[in-house]
């Protein structure tokens, strides 16, 4: 068949060419295409060449070339470097095979009998290319993109915070990608003959998905202030005088700080264990006599971390063992340790019932047994027997010094650590019948009887003591001072001041 319509084209061309017989060749061409049902020679339907064929050929043809074997690629628009070799069909995307070759044959078949031969000279001449039909099912279409839909979905992945050796790391949030199925479809839709011949692509139209915790910058700055400025365990020893202060440093702190990422939020929490294991290993360095409040450090570490004020520690002592010694007296072991007698007494019941036994243990009360009342930190006075001297200390700093007399050999000022615990403008000793302005009563050397600082006693018929004595022992235990020096000092140590008496 094509062998004839070559020949049959060529007599044509050349006929015309020898100008034999034009207007009854064209004819006789005429009514052969028409009639046959067979495309003309170098027609093409959107470029596959169809020419010489019937029109079911051309259409099994047409079918098998756009619609079974014909490719496109399939690109994600939000990033096109990301594609796919599909069928068009696949999409619903098909060229209406019946319908173009159809087209095809009828290219000469118009009503005007001088119209189509030009166009059949015109085509034998220089070949015609016709569009092919083009078809679009957005059902299938649906049905296709449902199915690409996991296969092109990226998930959106939030902003992550960690630490990590003390240093905070933050991961960005990334925004995610999912499939618009109907903006794709709708884009098919507008034009599907450019979509499968122009842009020869199915699209994959793509809409972000924002992540669910996008910033972490605020949480970040939190953790970032509580590693900055770590928290301050700060004790005081009411018995020494000294400060002491822990703090973790930041690779310890980091360590407290718990992540928990919860939807959308990251928070953190404090580990109460690691809190309280440092809290154990500070108080370690105390030592076996000594000791604070754990749960108030606790408390205190938590409290700086949220950016609130700290406690300061007061530190507590601990009962301590002696071994009784030969010649050991209740008096002169009170005087030793720097407690009076009936203290010791009260810690030891068996053995005031049974005497002092050599070589048995008795129960040392802690140093700090005498304390009645909240220390005051920042205040402290301090007594010399030996020099019988008074130190005023406030802050740290000497504030004042003061001459002062103790008690006599017979009725000795006994040394240790004590507090002011009573103010009394003019106290009334009976026993000796003497009044004493600016009363600040400290221990009770036997119980009921106070011994105190206050300034030169006046007996009742108005002789004033001691005035010329001050410097050398003279009281019956009590320290005195001069009576300005009484006042000014009974106006500024409140109680709970302590008083250290030294020899």
């Amino acid at each position: 068949m094509l062998r004839v319509l070559g020949i049959v084209r060529w007599m044509i061309v050349g006929l015309f060419a020898l100008g034999i017989g034009p207007f009854v060749l064209t004819a006789g061409s005429l009514v052969y295409f028409g009639t046959s049902r067979t495309i003309m020679p170098d027609v093409t339907v959107g470029g596959v060449p169809v020419g010489a064929m019937t029109q079911e050929q051309a259409r099994r043809y047409l079918d098998q070339t756009w619609n079974e074997q014909y490719q496109l690629s399939a690109v994600d628009l939000q990033d096109p470097t990301r594609t796919w070799v599909v069928l068009p069909g696949e999409f619903g995307l098909r060229v209406d095979s019946r319908t173009s070759a159809a087209n095809a044959v009828k290219l000469i078949q118009a009503g005007d009998v001088l119209k189509s031969a030009s166009q059949m000279l015109a085509v034998l001449r220089d070949g015609f290319d016709i569009q092919p039909v083009v078809s679009f099912d957005p059902a299938q279409a649906q049905d296709a993109y449902s199915s690409w839909e996991s296969k092109l979905r990226r998930p959106a992945h939030d902003a992550e915070l960690s630490i990590d050796a003390g240093q905070i790391r933050i991961e960005p949030a990334e925004t995610g990608w999912q499939l618009d199925i109907p903006s794709s479809i709708e884009m098919i839709a507008d034009d599907p003959s450019a979509m499968l011949l122009e842009h020869r692509m199915i699209p994959f139209v793509m809409r972000p998905v924002a992540a669910g915790r996008p910033d972490v910058s605020e949480v970040a700055a939190k953790i970032e202030r509580v590693l900055s400025a770590p928290p301050v365990l700060e004790a005081y020893d009411p018995v020494s005088d000294e400060f002491l202060r822990w703090s973790p440093d930041r690779l310890e702190l980091a360590s407290w700080l718990q992540m928990h990422h919860e939807e959308p939020e990251i928070t953190y929490t404090v580990d109460g264990q690691r809190v309280d294991e440092f809290i154990a290993r500070s108080m370690n360095e105390l030592g076996p006599e000594r000791e604070f409040d754990p749960g108030q450090a606790h408390d205190s570490l938590l409290a700086q971390i949220a950016g609130e004020g700290g406690d300061l520690l007061i530190i507590r002592y601990l009962p301590t063992k002696y071994r009784v010694q030969a010649g050991d007296q209740w008096i002169s072991l009170s005087f030793r340790i720097g407690m009076p007698y009936w203290k010791l007494q009260d810690a030891n019941p068996t053995a005031v019932r049974q005497g002092l036994i050599p070589g048995e243990e008795i129960v040392i009360p802690p140093r700090d047994a005498m304390f009645t009342l909240p220390v005051i930190p920042g205040k402290r006075i301090i007594v010399d027997l030996s020099e019988q001297r008074m130190w005023v200390y406030e802050d740290g700093a000497l504030r004042v010094e003061h001459v002062v007399s103790t008690g006599i050999p017979d009725s000795p000022t006994m040394p240790g650590i004590f507090q002011i615990s009573t103010h009394e403008l003019n106290a009334y000793a009976s026993i000796w019948d003497l009044y004493m302005p600016h009363f600040m009563g400290i221990y009770d050397a036997v119980p009921g009887l106070t011994n105190g600082i206050h300034g030169l006693p006046m007996l009742s018929s108005g002789r004033r003591l001691w005035a010329n004595v001050l410097g050398r022992p003279a009281s019956f235990g009590c320290i005195i001072l001069d009576l300005e020096a009484a006042e000014e000092l009974y106006n500024w140590a409140e109680d709970g001041v302590v008083v250290a008496i030294q020899e």
